[in-house]
């Protein structure tokens, strides 16, 4: 099914550019008067009425498309039909225009047709669009938002963040070793006598790796806000950074606390080994985004139209899941790593660390409020962090799921570490598939022939009740283990 979707998008995407690249060459002028509506650009995109007067002086039907130069090459916008044979037709389209950075900008079109001797006859015009009075209302509005939801959600961050760190300083884990977890045991760990794969886990905990992390994403950050700035300046750059960076952190932060307040109730594992691999799902964001790029700049130069396809669909979930699985990997050789219900938990925690990032950097950099409009903007922000954090969750959960339930069975535990081969194998196609859905969803919307997206929720809804189930099926394991475990000891008090 990932093959036939793959093949269909991609020659779609090459026969629309072959096409456009072909009416672009057209060496004869076609007789054409061009009007369009005043429009006042309230929104983005928006829709411009363009009307086109066209002559057709030859003794068979000519037919006529529009296409539009984008960043120096053309596209195929569509076919707008068949000119009648010997007469002067009008055309009404409507154009789409997107702010693009710019107060004032031009777009380059042109209507192509090929007439009854062969030749390419075309026109081209420009759409010329101000954004001025857009630009001073999205201004005003997120001003308005900084002053009325920041202080809001802040709070609540504060609250939700105090009430983690009291819970996890006054209910402290109890660990194999006395004093095992403790505030000086954080930043030096008592690692004498244990495996090494052990002490790469406190590697990952340790605050000194935590911070490195966390210092190498401000540097995407900085990046970040370099590149608003230079775009809407420097107020609206920091506007845009703080309502994207409140948006993005809220839920998954949210999801994180569940997370480990949930485990820390059912097995009383500590809060480091969370934060831990929130961090590194943060810190594989950056890694990802980095390597992605470039493997997609490779790609551009082989594969043209169906590069974007290709990078989406294939190299993005083998990239993430890796280095995803990675930090999981790395964290899996600690003995509090000893059961599905552990690895399920840290592998969601994981990806929605993952999600802050990728999400903080698509609000910001991708789909920012001046480029989609702010309503647009908000519910996508509400949309992404609420699904999309959800979907990387149980995207990592795949992995370290399969890794956690081999570390819970005895006789198989030393085989958990290649338990990450075939997690990461299961992990890349659901996301393979996840990202196809969203295609899928973004041509219907695009074509107009659906109003929101369809197959992108449905599997995100189906992937949340596989995780549920996963988790209901681990809780109940576990406290079949602490009932075993307890007869046991019993039996050995008995004994003695």
């Amino acid at each position: 099914m990932i093959i036939a979707a793959l093949a269909l998008l991609s020659n779609a995407a090459y026969s629309a550019d072959n096409l456009a690249g072909e009416l672009s060459e057209y060496t004869s002028a076609l007789r054409t008067e061009v009007s369009m509506e005043n429009t006042v650009l309230t929104g983005s995109p928006q829709l411009i009425g363009v009307k086109i007067q066209a002559e057709n002086p030859f003794e068979m039907a000519m037919p006529v498309y529009l296409i539009r130069e984008s960043s120096g090459e053309w596209e195929f916008v569509k076919f707008l039909g068949g000119l009648p044979a010997d007469s002067t037709t009008i055309i009404e389209l409507e154009v789409e225009v997107r702010y693009e950075k710019q107060a004032r900008q031009k777009t380059h079109y042109a209507v192509v047709g090929r007439g009854g001797d062969g030749e390419l006859y075309g026109s081209d015009f420009w759409v010329e669009e101000d954004w001025s009075g857009y630009e001073s209302e999205i201004n005003r509005s997120l001003s308005g938002a900084i002053a009325t939801y920041v202080p809001i959600i802040g709070t609540l961050l504060v609250l939700l963040i105090s009430i983690v760190g009291y819970t996890a300083y006054s209910s402290r884990s109890p660990g194999i070793k006395e004093d095992e977890y403790t505030l000086t045991t954080l930043v030096f760990p008592k690692v004498a006598g244990r495996p090494f794969e052990e002490k790469l886990a406190d590697v990952m905990i340790n605050p000194v790796m935590l911070l490195a992390e966390l210092a190498c994403v401000s540097v995407l950050v900085a990046l970040m806000f370099q590149g608003i700035e230079q775009g809407s300046g420097w107020e609206n750059a920091l506007q845009v950074m703080l309502l994207s960076a409140v948006g993005s952190f809220t839920v998954p932060f949210f999801y994180f606390a569940a997370a480990w307040y949930f485990e820390k109730r059912e097995e009383g594992k500590p809060l480091r080994f969370f934060a831990g691999i929130f961090v590194w799902g943060m810190f594989a964001a950056l890694l990802s985004l980095i390597i992605s790029s470039s493997v997609a700049s490779e790609l551009k130069a082989f594969m043209l139209a169906s590069y974007v396809i290709v990078a989406t669909t294939v190299v993005s979930p083998m990239v993430e899941e890796i280095m995803k699985g990675l930090g999981v990997l790395f964290m899996s050789g600690h003995h509090e790593y000893n059961d599905t219900l552990t690895g399920l938990l840290l592998g969601f925690t994981c990806g929605a660390g993952f999600a802050f990032v990728e999400n903080w950097f698509y609000f910001s950099t991708k789909a920012n409020p001046f480029e989609i409009g702010l309503v647009s903007w908000g519910t996508l922000i509400v949309y992404r962090s609420l699904f999309n954090t959800l979907a990387h969750g149980c995207f990592t959960a795949a992995i370290s799921t399969t890794i956690g339930y081999i570390r819970g069975v005895p006789k198989l535990r030393k085989f958990a570490r290649l338990a990450f081969v075939p997690g990461v194998f299961l992990a890349v196609v659901i996301h393979s598939i996840f990202n196809i859905s969203a295609l899928a969803d973004g041509f219907v919307v695009a074509n107009r022939e659906a109003l929101f997206f369809v197959f992108n929720p449905m599997l995100i809804i189906l992937l949340v009740a596989m995780f549920f189930l996963v988790l209901v099926t681990a809780v109940i394991d576990e406290k079949k283990r602490r009932v075993r475990q307890a007869a046991y000891e019993s039996a050995q008090r008995q004994a003695q």
